[in-house]
């Protein structure tokens, strides 16, 4: 499967093109970096059948998208929302990471939550007292149809808020070990900042204008895009090595030299324009 690129269809202001095409050294490492994700992709569908490679596949295909995702939005002047997609992107890293820790078991359970998860959301609708007329009726006959196909799988998800692992994503980080643990209490407070609209995300959506006064951005605007750029390109190019090194697709070295292909560009237009990195 082949792919061709063509410009977003997007207008931003002339100002944030012109500091966008600041960036232009690293249009080729990141269209290296979405061949590589299509390379990914089809080396996994070669792989033999297994849980472990159902999920990865599921994952690996959904931050795929995440990622793309992230570098429109930062080629639109959208860098803050990037950032919010590293979000979604960590989590996957943490999911692969964690099932790899348990091969079988693991991956079996991410498949079997499916349904489970929509029997348990149902049920939880039907748990509220009130509810708008007709919702009751209609959740209750979606939970018969659920019902056959979870009966055998709910006990082993008892803690009803626990998600597939039986564990929140902070537990699973720890127990992936220090770096992973150090990772989420150093990165992913910052994601979710921008993801949920925290105060200390506020600093990225602030803009100073002409006359001194400093205003929120509502439109797209050059601030961010490097960061967001900079990390959705790391925990992609971190999801790409898990599933490698996870189901042996040997890709390592490509994606090695395309990190470091990707890190010099990045210096690059640092040293040409440090004002982008303050």
């Amino acid at each position: 499967m082949t792919s061709d690129y063509v410009p977003v269809p997007a207008a931003v202001p002339r100002e944030v093109a012109t500091e966008i095409a600041k960036l232009n050294d690293l249009v080729g490492p990141l269209n290296d970096i979405k061949a590589l994700g299509t390379t990914t992709l089809e080396r996994l569908l070669k792989k033999g059948n297994s849980n472990y490679k159902l999920a990865a596949y599921i994952v690996s295909a959904k931050a795929f998208k995440t990622f793309q995702a992230a570098q429109i939005l930062c080629l639109s002047g959208y860098g803050s929302d990037a950032l919010s997609l590293c979000a979604s992107l960590f989590e996957n890293v943490i999911d692969l990471l964690y099932m790899g820790k348990a091969p079988v078991l693991r991956p079996l359970r991410y498949v079997q939550y499916e349904q489970v998860e929509k029997f348990l959301q149902a049920e939880k609708v039907l748990s509220m007292k009130r509810l708008p007329r007709g919702r009751r009726k209609r959740y209750r006959a979606y939970q018969r149809t659920l019902a056959p196909q979870t009966a055998r799988l709910l006990k082993y998800f008892p803690n009803r808020r626990g998600g597939w692992a039986q564990k929140p994503l902070f537990q699973r980080a720890k127990a992936l070990g220090m770096v992973a643990e150090v990772d989420y209490n150093e990165k992913y407070w910052i994601y979710c900042g921008h993801k949920h609209t925290l105060p200390m995300a506020v600093s990225g959506w602030t803009i100073e204008l002409p006359d001194g006064r400093i205003d929120m951005t509502h439109g797209p605007d050059s601030k961010e895009v490097l960061n967001g750029m900079s990390e959705s390109v790391t925990r992609f190019l971190q999801i790409c090595l898990v599933v490698d090194d996870a189901l042996a697709l040997r890709l390592r070295p490509r994606i090695e030299k395309i990190s470091k292909r990707f890190k010099s560009a990045i210096e690059s237009v640092a040293k040409k324009y440090p004002e982008l990195l303050q």
